[in-house]
């Protein structure tokens, strides 16, 4: 077997081994000259030095079988010896000769470790440990209060996400345990320490509090978000002159029938004379479709101690002013005193918010869902107008309608405010 050697590729030596070596010369000027073929060195002026490499390779592979030890040869020593003077190289071939492609080598396991070992390896990533403060999964409110307040929060037990610490959290523990400082990078400084009695508990020097809602409240939070989200609220305002209806109410509270006649009943009124000639302001989005009621059931937004209740006046349009008057009274005053009738907060199709004895200009009111309509009625104000060419002193009044634009347009809603305004200033139009 013979193994070769062809060092760094600079031509300078050729390392030729012979091991158990049986044959002539001849096989080992064969194996050389076929291990110098495939290196490629052909034309680069080392011809002559491999030539009498050969020779002398050939004389020691034959010494080499006489006496069963290997020898080796280089192609340097060669080119040394004077027994062989160096050949000249033939001229090279004007057009040059493609060698051979030179067999796949496998890469050295001996280059790999030397490559990697030469690389320097990356310095350790070297990070600070959190401080204890930093290891506390806090808010930075809580956070600030606890450095103002003194409190330790290593100390304390979140109640936000993943056991997170918040404010009132902080504000708990500086009323429950002993306010002490964290250990600081500066000692000679003293902290100063806020007594805990100067905060009541679940509050702050600089903080609100937090109030749950009541069933009602969340009811109505509940209804009016569900009545934003889901009707598109379209709105129109008139202003009536209301001289006609003060002057009849004037005269017809005296009686004893109609003791207790407001303004807001004749606005009830009005309203069902209205809603009689515009059915679709009556009317609601339910399911998908147009739902148009059999009755007109107006609704009055009454205002209680911890929020609204809307107590609903039946079939209004077949009502006189008297028995009007005798139904709303009743139904807003169970309202008010929490207690309604099972069937007084339901079947509504359409609702009144009366403003007006608080003052309020103008202002506009959220659908009730399962209504298509509200409108929103406020004071009656002195105002100068023109009548007949000539500035006059008139009682105004001005209502918004807020509509559900899914199923009422503008038009159905300025006819309606036409109905109830042309009611209003011609009160007799209500009772004919």
């Amino acid at each position: 077997m013979a193994s070769e050697e062809i060092g760094g590729g600079s031509g300078a030596g050729v390392l030729l081994t012979a091991a158990a070596c049986v044959g002539g010369a001849e096989r080992v000027a064969g194996l050389a000259g076929t291990g110098l073929a495939g290196t490629g060195l052909a034309g680069t002026g080392l011809e002559g030095e491999a030539l009498a490499g050969e020779a002398l390779a050939g004389e020691a592979l034959a010494e080499s079988n006489s006496n069963g030890i290997g020898v080796q040869a280089t192609a340097v020593q060669a080119a040394a010896a004077p027994e062989s003077p160096p050949v000249a190289a033939p001229p090279a071939d004007p057009k040059p000769v493609a060698a051979p492609d030179p067999a796949p080598q496998q890469p050295s396991a001996k280059l790999d470790s030397t490559s990697a070992s030469s690389k320097p390896a990356p310095p350790p990533r070297v990070s600070n440990p959190p401080s204890s403060d930093e290891r506390v999964k806090a808010s930075p409110l809580a956070r600030k209060i606890a450095e103002q307040n003194q409190v330790d929060l290593r100390g304390i037990t979140g109640s936000g996400p993943n056991g997170r610490i918040l404010r009132h959290d902080v504000e708990q523990a500086s009323v429950r345990q002993p306010q002490t400082a964290p250990p600081s990078s500066h000692p000679t400084q003293a902290p100063t320490v806020m007594r805990s009695s100067t905060l009541p508990p679940g509050s702050n020097q600089n903080a609100g509090t937090l109030t749950p809602l009541s069933k009602m409240r969340e009811t109505i939070a509940k209804r009016m978000q569900e009545s934003v989200n889901q009707a598109p609220h379209f709105y129109s305002t008139t202003s009536i002159d209301m001289g006609a209806v003060v002057e009849l109410r004037e005269t017809l509270k005296i009686q004893a029938d109609f003791k207790g006649l407001s303004i807001n009943h004749f606005i009830i009124k009005a309203a069902a004379y209205a809603l009689q000639r515009e059915s679709t302001v009556n009317g609601a989005m339910k399911d998908g479709q147009c739902y148009a009621p059999a009755q007109i059931n107006i609704g009055i937004i009454t205002a209680i101690e911890d929020g609204l209740l809307i107590p609903v006046i039946r079939e209004v349009d077949n009502l006189s002013l008297r028995d009007l008057l005798f139904e709303a009274k009743a139904a807003v005053e169970r309202a008010r005193a929490g207690r309604p009738n099972s069937s007084d907060l339901m079947g509504g199709t359409f609702s009144i918010s009366n403003m007006g004895m608080f003052d309020v200009e103008n202002f506009t009111a959220i659908i009730n869902p399962g209504q298509g309509a509200v409108l929103a009625v406020s004071a009656t104000r002195e105002e100068p107008v023109v009548k007949a060419g000539q500035v006059v002193v008139a009682k105004r009044m001005k209502v918004t309608l807020s509509v559900d634009h899914r199923i009422i347009d503008g038009l159905m809603a300025a006819r309606w405010l036409g109905f109830f305004k042309a009611a209003l200033e011609q009160p007799t139009l209500m009772f004919v």
